[in-house]
């Protein structure tokens, strides 16, 4: 029995090629003086899925262009479906690409190109903080009580004066040049009379 490819809950229409893709990704290392290349094998490309087909008529291709607009605007993986994909465990794909080209053949005058990307769910961030046992924690609680009461911060402390009145410590020198100074406006005015102002 055939199954036409399903994209979500769309039936791909008017299919004529289903390609898959795959790939290993191998990184070629060059050694001097051996004759070719060590190859390092980094595992297995996301599966790779190329559908082309044909539409004939405005409402199919509109029909078309609604169903995968959206899908690949917003890059969510869709549920694919398809007989070419039977062996492998292919089940969500992301929309990479798609093309769509009108021309004046018979048969079809709308063309499209479907890609579809394997989707892999990327793995769960590491926690920050490893798990710890809720006794574990509770002694922890503890002994950080512990340490504070030792420390005595307010012993620490002890010789800071107190910041309450900063002017305290300055008053015995300002009332010095209160003194020294006290009498200058009575010279200044007596300047100013001696010089006609």
């Amino acid at each position: 029995m055939i199954i036409r490819p399903m994209l979500g809950s769309y039936e791909l229409p008017c299919v004529e090629r289903v390609e898959l893709l795959e790939a290993r990704r191998l990184a070629r290392l060059g050694v001097p003086g051996l004759v070719g290349d060590l190859h390092q094998d980094l595992g297995k490309e996301s599966l790779t899925v190329a559908i082309t087909g044909s539409l004939s008529g405005d409402q199919a291709r509109t029909d078309l262009l609604d169903a995968l607009q959206e899908p690949f605007q917003a890059g969510d993986p869709l549920t694919f479906v398809a007989d070419i994909l039977e062996s492998s465990e292919l089940e969500n794909v992301v929309i990479v690409g798609f093309d769509l080209t009108e021309t004046r053949e018979v048969g079809g005058d709308t063309h499209y190109r479907l890609v579809l990307r394997q989707y892999v769910e990327p793995p769960a961030p590491p926690s920050g903080l490893p798990s710890l046992p809720d006794d574990l924690l509770g002694d922890l609680a503890d002994l950080a009580g512990a340490l504070m009461d030792a420390m005595d911060l307010p012993g620490l402390l002890g010789g800071v004066p107190s910041l309450a009145d900063p002017t305290e410590a300055l008053r015995p020198a300002m009332d010095a040049v209160r003194d020294a100074v006290g009498d200058v406006p009575d010279r200044l005015t007596a300047l100013a009379g001696a010089l006609g102002i």
